[in-house]
């Protein structure tokens, strides 16, 4: 049996840097810790973010470290409104070291790097609370858990006992602490020929498959209006089928069909992202919600929303290899809090396009 590109990359790794990797946790990896939620990728970069309680205004603090001896920690806060960041107090007392926020458009935010974002994270991970606001407004921040979710991340990239790590640092060198692995390369198949009949490709399979959309999506459907189909191969197409319809997202069925012999669709195969969590029973791996295919990136996409303010669920992609789809990205959140499709990062890969 084929083994997965993640199993492969895995054992890479392991070849690569011995008995410094072999008690590292797997990744990808995904913890909540109280207030905290931690999510490490398969290139081992983690974040720590904190997680707004429900119907509450408070700010995101998030922490993000990259993997291996020089790895880049960056800290971000995301406001609402404009902020003094010369103001934050921890628990009621003006913050015990000087740090210098840079303003980011592109996160609605604050950001800060460095020795700084270090310097916070080791004064913050002994509080209870962090004030954003001289008034009360937004709430404080909660720091229950950020001591356990940076601990967390050291232990994730092999930083304990090393002089690198975020909290208890070592004497260890710092060119102990493992490199970060490859991403893995996955190879898109070429732009597929047109498909001149996709919308009566799509209907015939629909037609002929009363018995599957039975099994697999609500008999109570009756608007089929965005049934698609798309070009996969000079021979093969991408059928997406709707098959259930919510409040703000719908889900397809999702097949491959011959192009000249709709009724020998079958469902598509894909493989789950690595990092993904164990699906429910109740779960279809067929279904995708708000799905779309794009022939000339060869790039399958999903995104399914926990709920209407999008603060969390599941993102995925898959690349058409020619033969089949290889998972290339995944983002999940279980706790909803924070912006919407803020999603924690779980699973990367570098994609070539055909040539």
């Amino acid at each position: 049996m084929r083994r997965t590109l993640a199993t492969v990359a895995a054992a890479m790794l392991m070849l690569a840097c011995g008995n410094a990797c072999a008690a590292l946790p797997a990744v990808p990896v995904y913890r909540e810790f109280k207030d905290w939620i931690v999510g490490c990728d398969n290139q081992r970069t983690c974040v720590a973010k904190s997680a707004v309680p429900d119907e509450s205004d408070a700010d995101t603090l998030k922490f993000r470290r990259t993997a291996g001896a020089a790895g880049a920690l960056t800290a971000s806060i995301a406001a609402d409104d404009a902020i003094d960041t010369s103001s934050f107090r921890l628990d009621g007392k003006p913050l015990a070291v000087s740090l210098h926020w840079m303003a980011d458009a592109d996160i609605g935010g604050y950001r800060l790097g460095g020795d700084g974002a270090l310097a916070l994270a080791r004064s913050l991970a002994a509080g209870s609370m962090l004030q954003t606001s001289r008034g009360n407004s937004p709430p404080p921040v909660s720091l229950r858990g950020l001591s356990a979710a940076l601990l967390f991340i050291d232990d994730v990239q092999g930083r304990v006992g090393n002089q690198t790590a975020l909290l208890r640092a070592g004497s260890g060198a710092a060119s102990a602490v493992p490199a970060a692995p490859a991403l893995p390369v996955l190879r898109a198949a070429p732009v597929p020929p047109p498909l001149p009949n996709a919308q009566a490709l799509a209907h015939a399979v629909r037609a002929s498959h009363a018995a599957l959309l039975k099994q697999h999506c609500d008999p109570d459907l009756q608007d089929f209006s965005d049934d698609s189909a798309q070009p996969l191969t000079g021979i093969d197409a991408l059928v997406l089928l709707t098959c259930w319809g919510g409040a703000y997202q719908a889900s397809v069925l999702v097949l491959r069909a011959p192009r000249n012999a709709p009724a020998q669709a079958t469902l598509a195969a894909l493989p789950p992202p690595p990092g993904a969590p164990k699906p429910d029973a109740d779960d279809d791996p067929a279904v995708l919600t708000e799905a779309d295919y794009s022939p000339q990136d060869a790039t399958l996409s999903t995104s399914a929303k926990g709920r209407g303010l999008a603060d969390c669920g599941v993102a995925a992609q898959w690349v058409f290899d020619g033969r089949g789809f290889e998972p290339s990205s995944y983002d999940y959140q279980d706790r909803c809090s924070g912006a919407p499709g803020d999603w924690l990062p779980l699973y990367r890969t570098q994609v070539e396009k055909a040539r």
